[in-house]
């Protein structure tokens, strides 16, 4: 008799924890995925004019995700971006443009950090150049 009310006792615990494992919900948080790490802007004059390139995002999490913030590390780099919300499987844009007039001669290698509500934290873009 003890024996019978044990074996069912340990059979609902491990049906138990089977269910809970097959039914649990999936983490909910955003994350982003960019197009790219790295943009390579080639050769360029510092009379070429101002270079701009685009970077498409994926918010690949299942919830909306907003990027707050992109910080550039140097003044001749500026990026442009929508500060709304996009929504699971949807894309972005992220803007830069690289102002050659206003950056040093050589070889020009310059990192973004870009900051959102995604749960992997700040994504980093490399961006680089050769000013002649």
């Amino acid at each position: 008799m003890i024996r019978a009310t044990l074996s069912l006792l340990m059979t609902l615990v491990v049906v138990l924890v089977c269910s809970t494992t097959l039914f649990a919900t999936e983490p909910k948080g955003a994350d982003i995925e960019l197009s790219t790490s790295v943009v390579d802007l080639g050769e360029i004059a510092q009379d070429d004019g101002k270079q701009m390139v685009r970077i498409t995002f994926t918010n690949t999490g299942n919830v909306p995700l907003v990027v707050t913030e992109v910080r550039t590390s140097c003044s001749c780099m500026t990026v442009d971006y929508k500060r709304e919300k996009v929504l699971p499987a949807e894309r972005g844009t992220l803007t830069i443009t690289l102002n050659p007039a206003k950056a040093p001669k050589g070889q020009y290698l310059r990192v973004m950090q870009i900051f959102s509500t995604a749960t992997s934290g700040v994504k980093r873009v490399t961006v680089k150049a050769q000013i002649v």
